[in-house]
């Protein structure tokens, strides 16, 4: 057992961009450790912008949130000027951060060396060059500014090792580079969930659902969901039961929706909008498919993949960034090359056109599911912590 400030466990500070509502991998990612450390025992805090809510603090989940106040953006994520002070005051045993956020990460590793404190970082991806000018910002953090505070880290953990050979980034790092999957609450999402009602909100009764889910801005424009609104428009003219829903907000919406009805498919998509956590699990229950056809390895993990295998759906991905290392090809659902239409509706087609396999491939979803759920997980976050502590000489018993 882990021992610091208490007697029983650690005193964790978490920090990570957002947390839920706002909704992102990163942010079910934090909420989902952050609960199982908790329920181990230790005294966990998760250190956010307080966007969508008020600023202050929060009790979530036997988690303490402090939401703290924004001054301002910069690619992308907000700039929070009482990053610093929140973390030393919470005196924590060991600093946690998420990337990616760079003023998050090295805020963290300042705080880490003002203290004495001991710090790890998950990185989930890589920075995605979503504009030119913003791809002149990635080659500058890339090249020059994240080797000064990536080195400062005790640990780097990567969500699959095949993205943590792919990234020209950790390869630099490779010495402290730790692998651990994201997790996945196997208990909330489960096959036996009934999702039929969200079939009937949508008239979708009779039909074969393919399912997105993503954020709908461009900052997200990697999930590659108009290369999926292509990919439907030409699966219609073989399958007119085909139907496509859409799980997820931003300003991106308006442009999705005028592109499924330019494609003519505007009758057979459904923009779902953001849907809550405790509702979530029937969206996909009510799929036969989920789609992640993402454009590049700006999609470290794809957590959307794991729930839906928990769920017991096969799923469709490209094969980019980590998501060859979760779906099993053949096996757990089928991977694609990015940015192929054709392929992404041909493997659609052969999916729902076989319910045989669909069910196989279902099946293995939900064995790597709970292979990955949260119990497990957390517990290998611990050994890193452990691992991290010793080395420190901090108390580790």
């Amino acid at each position: 057992m882990l021992c610091g400030h208490g007697e029983t466990g650690l005193r964790i500070c978490l920090v990570n961009t957002f947390f839920p509502p706002w909704r992102g991998g990163a942010e079910y990612f934090t909420h989902g450790l952050a609960k199982g450390l908790a329920k181990g025992g230790d005294e966990v805090t998760v250190l956010c912008a307080h966007n969508p809510l008020r600023p202050g603090t929060y009790e979530v989940d036997g988690i303490e949130v402090i939401r703290l106040r924004t001054s301002g953006w910069l690619y992308g994520v907000p700039i929070i000027p009482g990053l610093l002070g929140a973390i030393l005051s919470k005196d924590p045993d060991l600093i946690h951060c998420n990337f990616p956020n760079p003023y998050n990460a090295s805020i963290s590793v300042l705080a880490s060396s003002l203290s004495d404190t001991p710090s790890v970082l998950t990185w989930h991806n890589d920075l995605p060059p979503v504009t030119a000018a913003a791809s002149l910002l990635t080659t500058v953090h890339d090249n020059f500014l994240s080797t000064a505070y990536l080195r400062r880290f005790d640990r780097i953990i990567a969500t699959t090792r095949r993205y943590s050979m792919i990234s020209p980034i950790l390869n630099r790092f490779r010495d402290r580079v730790r692998i651990v999957w994201n997790g996945v609450d196997c208990e909330k999402f489960r096959p036996s969930i009934d999702g039929g009602w969200v079939r009937s909100k949508f008239t979708f009764e009779d039909c074969k659902v393919v399912l997105f889910v993503g954020a709908l801005t461009k900052w997200h424009g990697y999930k590659g969901l108009d290369v999926l609104l292509r990919a439907i428009a030409l699966a219609k003219a073989r399958d007119s039961r085909i139907r496509l829903l859409v799980v997820g907000e931003g300003h991106l919406k308006p442009a999705y929706m005028r592109l499924a009805s330019d494609l003519g498919i505007g009758d057979l998509v459904a923009f779902a909008g953001d849907v809550s956590d405790r509702e979530l699990p029937s969206y996909y229950a009510c799929s036969d498919v989920l789609a992640l056809p993402s454009r590049d390895s700006s999609e470290g993990f794809g957590l959307a993949i794991l729930e839906a295998g928990a769920c017991g759906k096969p799923v469709i991905a490209s094969r980019v960034g980590g998501l060859p290392e979760v779906v099993e090809d053949g096996g757990s659902g089928l991977l694609v090359p990015p940015n192929d239409e054709c392929a992404l509706s041909e493997a659609i087609l052969k999916v729902l056109g076989d319910e045989g396999l669909a069910q196989r491939m279902g099946k293995r979803g939900r064995e790597l599911a709970e292979a990955r759920d949260w119990s497990k997980v957390v517990g290998a976050y611990r050994a890193i912590y452990e691992e991290v502590l010793e080395k420190s000489g901090r108390d580790s018993v």
